[in-house]
């Protein structure tokens, strides 16, 4: 195909699911427990802090955390921090009150005892998705009436690297334990990479990137009055290569597999970027329901957010038949990306899967020929459903119409 032309076909949804688990406080005999509450966990999470540097895959991470207890009666509990899986943890250490304790370190047959043990008494499953991990717990007594609990933890990790791309994750999905939205949430993260950085993102999250310098990365988070039901996930690619390009792939047992393409050069300050035509298509059938299409919402908003000045974009919505917000390629100034966040927000999965007609709609918004690369970043999550189905013909009529472009 002659024109400049880049399919990047994703189902990129659920592609790090290796969740990992943050700590938390088990009451056992609680005096009062809200109303379609956790009635193991009556304490609120008033603020969460995490700072983590990475140096060469090596993460070190803090954890600054306070508990309320909103009760009148004096409480007993057990605060307990799941081991990420797949972690090698070496220092772990926890400060409870401004003093440091010793945490018991428990293989995961005797945490899944415990969790079990839990189940029973209170009649709820939840803490079941940590079993099959090691598990720190320590006592906490006495909680005070109305009182708050600062606890602070940190330790390290080695981070695994997947041909040259690292993966970190940090786990806030417990925080669904607090009886109360978090007021103040906060992760910074600052890598540094003997080897030039190239493409950094966040999967779960809308986050700041800093870059400063091409060895050197900040990247934060924050909000208020959250309930986080999400782990925080960053991957970066640090390759000594002029493009740096990495396969990121994932397939629960007896399920479908998933893939993701991180494809970025390597950047100088000096380097300008150069101006591009862009086309998002995005699946809206009724298989994306849920997760699949709030991952996909997250990841359209973060590349619209992110374009440049002098680029020009494209979204088509497509199920049944392909939608095109614009009609055309528009540039990404601030009147047109405000209308894009507005219709990606009110996206909604229903109907079948027309990927031909979507593939068709997006090549049509390029109607002449120029120097600038035309992108089209595909995000579908199955097989097509509707029109042409069999995959060679759909590749067959996107050559077809490239070449005619």
């Amino acid at each position: 195909m002659k024109s400049s032309l880049l399919i990047l076909a994703a189902g990129l949804f659920g592609m790090l699911s290796d969740a990992r688990a943050d700590g938390f406080i088990v009451v056992e005999r609680p005096f009062l427990v809200r109303p379609g509450h956790f009635p193991f966990a009556p304490l609120e999470v008033t603020s969460h802090h995490v700072e983590v540097k990475i140096d060469s895959q090596v993460a070190v991470t803090s954890i600054d955390q306070e508990f309320y207890n909103p009760n009148d009666q004096r409480l007993e509990g057990t605060y307990m921090f799941p081991v990420p899986k797949g972690a090698h943890i070496d220092k772990f250490s926890m400060e409870i009150g401004g003093k440091l304790v010793d945490a018991e370190l428990l293989p995961a047959e005797k945490a899944r005892q415990i969790y079990e043990e839990i189940v029973r008494k209170m009649r709820d499953p939840a803490l079941l998705e940590y079993a099959g991990r090691d598990l720190f717990k320590v006592r906490i007594f006495p909680i005070e009436p109305r009182s708050r609990k600062p606890i602070k933890i940190s330790y390290s990790e080695l981070l695994r690297s997947d041909a040259g791309t690292v993966t970190y994750s940090y786990p806030l999905s417990t925080e669904k334990f607090s009886a109360q939205p978090i007021k103040s949430l906060s992760v910074k993260v600052e890598v540094k990479s003997e080897q030039p950085l190239a493409s950094i993102y966040s999967p779960s999250h809308k986050v700041e990137i800093k870059r400063d310098g091409a060895n050197r990365a900040v990247i934060g988070y924050e909000s208020k009055d959250e309930k986080p039901e999400t782990d925080f996930q960053l991957v970066y690619n640090s390759e000594a290569r002029d493009v740096g390009l990495s396969l990121i792939t994932h397939k629960p047992a007896g399920e479908d597999g998933y893939f993701l393409i991180l494809a970025a050069p390597t950047v100088a300050k000096e380097t300008k970027p150069a101006p591009k035509d862009v086309v998002f298509v995005v699946d809206t059938s009724g298989s994306m329901a849920g997760a699949k299409l709030q991952q996909a919402k997250k990841a359209l908003e973060f590349c619209v957010e992110n374009l440049n000045g002098e680029d020009r974009f494209e979204i088509v919505r497509f199920s049944t038949e392909a939608e095109p917000l614009f009609g055309k390629l528009v540039d990404a100034d601030s009147e047109h990306r405000k209308r894009a966040s507005n219709f990606i927000a009110d996206l909604k999965p229903i109907g079948g899967t027309a990927i031909s007609d979507a593939l068709q709609s997006a090549l049509k918004a390029r109607t002449e020929k120029t120097d600038r690369p035309f992108v089209i970043i595909f995000l579908t999550d199955g097989l097509p459903t509707v029109g042409t189905r069999n995959s060679d013909e759909i590749v067959a009529e996107v050559k077809k119409a490239g070449d005619a472009r």
